[in-house]
Order: C-alpha cells, then structure tokens, then sequence
C-alpha cells in the first residue's frame, strides 16, 4: 500500500547507491595512498633514513595518506623499527666496508667523543632538537622515544652481532642491513611514526619560505660532509646504501599499500594517474 506523494524506497537502488559511495570513497583513499607510495618519488631518494622518514611524512601529511594510527600499534612499530635500525646500523658496522650515510658523522663522534654510537646519536640529534625548538618547532614524544630506542638497540646489537673475516658474509651483512633498515622506514611511515628532528627542520624550512625537500638536502649533505671530514666510517657500503635504499623502499611500500587497500584496487589508482 502506498501512501499519496511518497513511494515505497527500493531497498536495490539503496544498496547500489551505497556500493558506488563506498566504492568511490575506497578508491579516493587507495588513490592518495598510490601518490604517496608511487608518484612522490622524490622522498625516497634521501641520504639518511631520517631524511627519508622526515620527507614520506611530508608528503603523507599533504596530501592526507591514510596510516595505522592506533596507540598499540605505534607503540609496537616504534620498537620493531628501532630494534630493525639498530640490527641494520650493527651489520654494517661490523661488515667493516662503511656505515649508511647518516651514521658516517655518528662514528666519526663517537671516536672523538669516546662514546657508544648509539650515545653519539642522542647527542647529534639532541643537538638538532635545540637548533629545531630555537627555529619554533618542538618533537613530539614519539620522535623523543624513536631517538632513545634506536640508540639502545645499536649499541645492544653492535655488542651481540661479531664482524666476519670472509668477505662474502660482509657484503651480506651489509644487504641484510639495508632490508632491515628499508623495512623499518617503511613501517614506520605506515603508522605515521614521527621522523624527528629532520622532519621539524623541513617543517621550520617550509613556514619560512623555504622548499622542504631542499632544508632536508641541505641537512642530510651538511651531515655527510661534516662526517668525512670528522673521519667517520665511509666505505663501498655507504654508496650502496644510498643506492639500494630507494628501490628498497618502493617495493616495500607498495607491498604495505597492497596489504592495506589492495593490489588491484592500487594498480587501478595508478592508471588513473597516467603513471
């Protein structure tokens, strides 16, 4: 029975009307994520892994990419990446051919300074945390924790782990190295860990005027150049790491967005993009 000037809803067009909005909503969010994973290739070619960190949560932040950002589950990533940052930093110290990028300085401190390496690293990005708060941009404490945690997992790693004599175990150290750190980057990014002090300098850079990706180049050249002078660890490692970072991470990344949207659905995103 039906009641004068209303109809009775089809209950079909209802759902089919709900499929497409929930449809076009899915792929509006696999989408961005497609950018974030694929299209902004520029983040994944850094010097350092903070760096690195610093610019995916740039370009995550700009252009609204979806992440894990569950309290237990950021809690539980921050302490596999820095125990993977910390197993990664350790085999390449041990491999004896160079340390990445970031940790050429760190050495080079920690023989001057007689400290561990994990100790050098607080200092340096202790330091960076006052330059960063005078500049008007203060850490989260999950940037404050990710510091402390990867200083004690390479110090407690570089003590367990023993450097090889056969040269073919050293070069897997430093492969198994650049996956462990690959991995802990892009999990890290996949819950929307904070990147610390490189990320509050592109941030300062960028309020100024400045091109973020250019603060976060001229940091991460300014640390190198500062650890070769200093004496630090450099090596056939240390451009290896540079140079199989950035494949490293597309793949890994795009096996994350394949876990979270979908394989099809983030080939399908990359189409509509011309890519």
């Amino acid at each position: 029975m039906t009641i004068a000037g209303h109809s009775k809803p089809d209950s079909k067009g209802t759902l089919q009307v709900r499929a497409a909005t929930t449809a076009q909503t899915t792929a509006e969010t696999t989408k961005a994520a497609g950018r974030a994973t694929v299209a902004s290739t520029r983040w994944f070619l850094g010097l350092s892994r903070d760096g690195v960190i610093a610019a995916g949560r740039h370009v995550s932040d700009q252009i609204d990419t979806p992440t894990a950002r569950t309290g237990a589950r950021q809690i539980a990533t921050l302490l596999l990446g820095s125990s993977l940052i910390g197993l990664g930093v350790s085999l390449f110290v041990r491999a004896n051919l160079g340390v990445p990028a970031y940790d050429v300085l760190l050495t080079a401190l920690r023989d001057r300074l007689g400290v561990s390496l994990g100790q050098a690293g607080w200092l340096f990005t202790g330091l960076l945390f006052v330059v960063a708060g005078l500049l008007g941009q203060r850490p989260r404490p999950s940037a404050l924790a990710y510091i402390v945690a990867n200083g004690i997992a390479v110090d407690t790693f570089i003590h367990l782990i023993r450097s090889p004599d056969v040269l073919a175990v050293r070069i897997g150290f430093v492969v198994l190295g650049t996956l462990a750190i690959a991995t802990a980057i892009s999990l890290i990014l996949h819950v929307g860990l904070s990147g610390g002090a490189f990320e509050l300098l592109m941030r300062a850079g960028a309020q100024r005027g400045l091109n973020p990706f250019h603060v976060r180049t001229g940091v991460e050249v300014s640390v190198v150049v500062a650890g070769v002078a200093l004496g630090g660890d450099i090596g056939p490692a240390t451009a290896v790491f540079v140079v199989a970072m950035s494949p490293s991470l597309r793949a890994l990344q795009m096996a994350l967005s394949d876990h979270r949207n979908g394989r099809h659905l983030r080939l399908l995103s990359e189409q509509a993009d011309g890519r």
